[in-house]
C-alpha cells in the first residue's frame, strides 16, 4: 500500500481562509492615510502571508493517503500525533469530482467522498492529481457497462435554463436600463418641491436602486452562462447499482451515487418549466445534493425517466384537504408583499420618481405570495403503489418528491391550535441529516405514513 501525497492547491483552503488577516492591517491605512501606514501594513502583510505559506507547506508534508487492495480509502496526518481517517468504498453513498478552470491549469482535482449517514459537514474533501482523483474514484465506486444519454438540442437547453438557479435576466436589464435612464432633470425638480431628505432620495435612491438592480441581473445572467457552460459534454449514466453525470465545459464536473443510498428523487415544477413543459430532476443521497438536475425530461415522455430511476412515483394529480388549514402559508410572502404594496401606494403621491422602483420587490413578493397560494391548495403527502410521496411549495417552486431510502426519520410536531383542528407538521429526516418539511397535513393522513413505516 502505497502513500501518495495531496496536490499542492490542497493549501488553497487555508489560504482562503486567512484571507481576512491580510485586510485587518489595512485598517490602520484607511486611519491613517499615510504612505508609511500602508508600507508598514504591507510589511505586516507579507510576514503573514510567509507564516500561512509555512504553516501550508507543513500540511502538505504532513498528510498523505492511501488505498489498500479492499478498496479502503485512508488519509493520514503524522505530525507531533498521527491521525488516520478510513472510508471503505461499500460504505460510500456518492463521490463527486470536480475540475474548476484554474484546478484544470495546475493538473488538479477536488474529490468529495460522501459517507453513508454522515451529514454533509463529515464529508471528506481532497485536492489530489487529477490521475490520483480518477483511480481512486474508479476504485471506490467503479464504473461496470454503462448505459449512457446525452442530452441534445431543446433538452440540452432546458437543463441550463432549469440549472441556473434563476428564470430570466432580459426583462430585469430592462427595467434597470430603463430607471437608469431618466434624467436628474426630474429629480432636481423634486428637489425642489420638497425637503432635503425626500430631494436627497429622489436624486438618489432610485438610480442607486437600479444600478443595484442591474449588477444583481448582471450576476443571475452570469449564473445563466455557468449553467448552459456546465452542460457542455454533458451526459448521464446508469448501471446495475449507480447512477451519476458529468460534463462541463471550462469548470469540469463527476458525480456518481449508489442506487441504493438514493434518499429521495425530487421533481421540481417551476414556472420557466411549466413554459419550457420540461421537468428537472434531482436526486439527493446522504448528504450529497448536486446543484444541477440529474437529467430534464419532457412531458409525456417519460421513457428516459423510467429507465433511470424505475422505482419512482409521482404523488397523485391531487389537490390537499384545505378545511381548517393554517394560513401560515402566506405569511412569510404576504407580510413583506403588503409593506412594499403599501409604500408603492404612499409613493405614487408622495414620492412618485420611487414608485417604478419600489414596484420591482412588490413584483417580486407578489410572485411569492403566488407561489404560497398554490403551496395552500397542493402541498401535501400521499402513499402510492408502496412508495411514500409528497409535494412541498419552496417560492416559486412545487418540489414533487418520491422518498427511495427506508431508513427515515419522521416527526410530527403540533401547535394548540393545530391540534385543536386535526393538524401537524411532518418532518421527514433521511442519513445524512437531510430534512424535509410538509406543512398543516391532516392527522389522519399523517398517521397512515407513521402505520406504513410501522409494517415496513
Amino acid at each position: 500500500m502505497t502513500e501518495h501525497r495531496l496536490h499542492p492547491f490542497a493549501a488553497l483552503r487555508v489560504l482562503r481562509k486567512t484571507l481576512v488577516l491580510y485586510l485587518v492591517p489595512l485598517l490602520r491605512v484607511l486611519f491613517e492615510r499615510n504612505w508609511a501606514a500602508l508600507r508598514a501594513a504591507l510589511r505586516q502583510d507579507l510576514i503573514l502571508f510567509l507564516l500561512v505559506c509555512a504553516l501550508s507547506w507543513v500540511i502538505l508534508h504532513a498528510s498523505s493517503w492511501s488505498l489498500d487492495e479492499s478498496g479502503t480509502f485512508c488519509l493520514h496526518w503524522k505530525l507531533l500525533f498521527r491521525f488516520d481517517r478510513t472510508v471503505r468504498g461499500a460504505s460510500l453513498a456518492a463521490l463527486t469530482i470536480e475540475r474548476p478552470f484554474y484546478f484544470r491549469l495546475a493538473g488538479a482535482s477536488r474529490v468529495t467522498l460522501y459517507p453513508m449517514g454522515e451529514p454533509k459537514k463529515r464529508t471528506l474533501t481532497l485536492c489530489l492529481r487529477r490521475a490520483d482523483a480518477q483511480h481512486l474514484a474508479d476504485q471506490l465506486l467503479p464504473i461496470e457497462a454503462p448505459s449512457l444519454h446525452r442530452p441534445k438540442g431543446g433538452e440540452r437547453a432546458a437543463l441550463g435554463l432549469l440549472g441556473a438557479n434563476s428564470l430570466s435576466t432580459l426583462a430585469l436589464f430592462l427595467l434597470a436600463i430603463r430607471q437608469t435612464q431618466q434624467g436628474p432633470d426630474r429629480y432636481e425638480l423634486a428637489f425642489a418641491q420638497i425637503n432635503f431628505l425626500a430631494g436627497l432620495a429622489a436624486r438618489w435612491l432610485p438610480t442607486g436602486a437600479a444600478w443595484l438592480l442591474a449588477f444583481a441581473g448582471f450576476l443571475l445572467g452570469l449564473s445563466l452562462i455557468r449553467s448552459f457552460v456546465q452542460t457542455v459534454h454533458y451526459e448521464v449514466w446508469h448501471t446495475a447499482d449507480q447512477i451519476g453525470s458529468s460534463g462541463g465545459w471550462l469548470d469540469r464536473f463527476e458525480i456518481r451515487v449508489k442506487t441504493a443510498e438514493i434518499s429521495y428523487a425530487d421533481v421540481r415544477f417551476s414556472p420557466f418549466a411549466r413554459l419550457l413543459r420540461r421537468w428537472p430532476v434531482f436526486v439527493t443521497a446522504g448528504g450529497c445534493s448536486p446543484e444541477l438536475p440529474l437529467f430534464v425530461y419532457r412531458s409525456g415522455e417519460e421513457a428516459l425517466f423510467r429507465e433511470l430511476l424505475p422505482e419512482f412515483r409521482m404523488p397523485p394529480d391531487l389537490l390537499a384537504r384545505t378545511e381548517q388549514r393554517s394560513l401560515i402559508f402566506f405569511a412569510p410572502a404576504g407580510i413583506p408583499f403588503a409593506l412594499c404594496l403599501l409604500l408603492t401606494l404612499v409613493s405614487a403621491t408622495v414620492l412618485p420618481q420611487l414608485t417604478v422602483t419600489l414596484l420591482i420587490p412588490t413584483l417580486f413578493f407578489g410572485a411569492l405570495l403566488a407561489g404560497a397560494a398554490a403551496g395552500y391548495r397542493r402541498e401535501g403527502l400521499w402513499l402510492r403503489e408502496g412508495r411514500m410521496t409528497l409535494r412541498r411549495q419552496q417560492g416559486l417552486y412545487l418540489h414533487c418528491i418520491c422518498v427511495f431510502h427506508p431508513d427515515v426519520c419522521l416527526t410530527a410536531a403540533q401547535s394548540p391550535w393545530a391540534a385543536s383542528v386535526g393538524r401537524t407538521n411532518l418532518t421527514l429526516t433521511f442519513p445524512g441529516w437531510v430534512k424535509l418539511k410538509v406543512r398543516s397535513v391532516p392527522l389522519r393522513d399523517a398517521e397512515k405514513f407513521f402505520r406504513f413505516m410501522e409494517t415496513n
